[in-house]
């Protein structure tokens, strides 16, 4: 048998459906024990924990489950410091929403020339079948008529699924539309001009993910690979986009977990050259110490994007650094990575130039919500770079 307790809020199905094991099926301390750390890895709960009693017979166990339901929604700012500008932006999240386990989130994003915003809605496990259904709907406006002569809107939307289809094996398909359109003005390349128009897409796209980590939950072992592949059904100009990522986890000593992170895209015009909307560009995570989407191939003042990206990362952890009332995670890292290749151009430098950086970062937990920050030391970079010291984010839970 099952219980579950100190579930005030959250719906019991929502807690069972994170289970592993049954009642009625035969006791695994193995499964027990994964299913625990599924339940934490929801972000739900500030404390779950677990009891083994003996049943009403010899050969029957129950299993006591006691959560502590902590806040789970946050309205975050954050803020970017770097050589030449800053970058702004804030998000609304929600992980339980109705006491249903549903992710609510917007963001909004805000720098010199761009402005970014979206809506996602996740529902782990919808209708109890143990899959995922995911719908999120986004707009992003480049304005960089002062600078490259040009003007840049993407908007539309995504709806897909993942399920576990083997044992450590998950899929994860998906369907999107988006409508692009570019417009100039006489400052603009004629390479760029040519671009001018609107594009509609559709396409379907699906990653194939083996995780093999020990939890989904602060990981301390094992390792994770996924495949990514876009293919295009409807397009007015058909890119394929494929991609690999792997990350690998390991106990380096006491409260000290060493991280090998590898990620890479490439996008391929499949008729013609791969329109700026749709160019590479290295998530910040994975290359710190840079301004978002401000290295690689440059079109006069404007960073374009590459037709390939690529990242290596090195992270040591020290959850326990410092003492446990501070409630403060620490962790050091060393990133490299790249973004290069331009289809559309025989004259923009590629700056084929491996960028790296070093630094600190921390996780603060305090009274008005969390706090998180970074400092970074650029290693090596292109003279065109635009560096990024010091990041932060504070938010406010609720």
């Amino acid at each position: 048998r099952i219980d579950i307790a100190g579930n005030n809020v959250t719906n019991d199905s929502v807690i069972r459906g994170e289970m592993v094991v049954d009642e009625g099926d035969p006791y695994s301390a193995l499964l027990v024990n994964k299913s625990i750390n599924k339940l934490k890895a929801r972000g739900i709960f500030g404390k779950v924990e677990k009891k083994i009693t003996e049943g009403s017979s010899p050969d029957l166990k129950v299993l006591e489950i006691t959560v502590e339901e902590q806040a789970t929604g946050e309205i975050a700012a954050g803020a970017g410091i770097g050589t030449q500008g800053t970058t702004i932006g804030g998000s609304v999240s929600e992980n339980n929403f109705l006491g249903r386990g549903i992710k609510l989130e917007t963001m909004l994003e805000l720098s010199e020339e761009t402005i970014r915003g979206k809506l996602s809605v996740v529902n782990p496990n919808y209708q109890f079948s143990g899959n995922s259904l995911k719908f999120s709907v986004q707009s992003v406006k480049n304005d960089r008529i002062s600078t490259s002569g040009y003007e840049s809107t993407d908007t539309g939307f995504s709806l897909g699924t993942g399920f576990e289809q083997y044992q450590n094996l998950f899929i994860s398909p998906e369907f999107s539309i988006f409508h692009n359109k570019l417009t100039t003005d006489g400052s603009a390349s004629s390479t760029i001009k040519k671009m001018e128009g609107n594009y509609f897409t559709a396409a379907v796209g699906y990653g194939i993910m083996n995780d093999k980590r020990d939890r989904t939950f602060q990981p301390t072992d094992g390792h994770l690979i996924r495949f990514y592949q876009r293919i295009p059904i409807v397009a007015d100009v058909p890119t394929l986009i494929n991609g690999l990522e792997f990350a690998s986890y390991q106990q380096l000593g006491e409260d000290v977990i060493g991280s090998l992170k590898f990620y890479s895209r490439a996008v391929t015009g499949l008729d013609e050259d791969v329109r700026i909307g749709e160019r590479l560009h290295l998530p910040a995570k994975y290359l710190k110490g840079f301004e978002s989407r401000k290295i690689g191939p440059k079109d006069g003042d404007d960073f374009v994007g590459g037709n390939y990206a690529a990242a290596l990362g090195f992270n040591v952890g020290f959850p326990s650094l410092l003492p446990e009332n501070m409630n403060t995670d620490v962790n050091l890292f060393l990133d490299t990575g790249n973004v290069w290749a331009v289809d559309y151009s025989d004259s923009i430098d590629e700056t084929n130039k491996i960028r790296s950086s070093f630094g600190v970062g921390a996780n603060v937990y305090t009274t008005i919500g969390p706090l998180s920050f970074i400092l970074a030391q650029s290693l090596t970079k292109a003279t065109s770079d635009r560096t990024e010291t010091f990041n932060f984010q504070l938010g406010t839970s609720f």
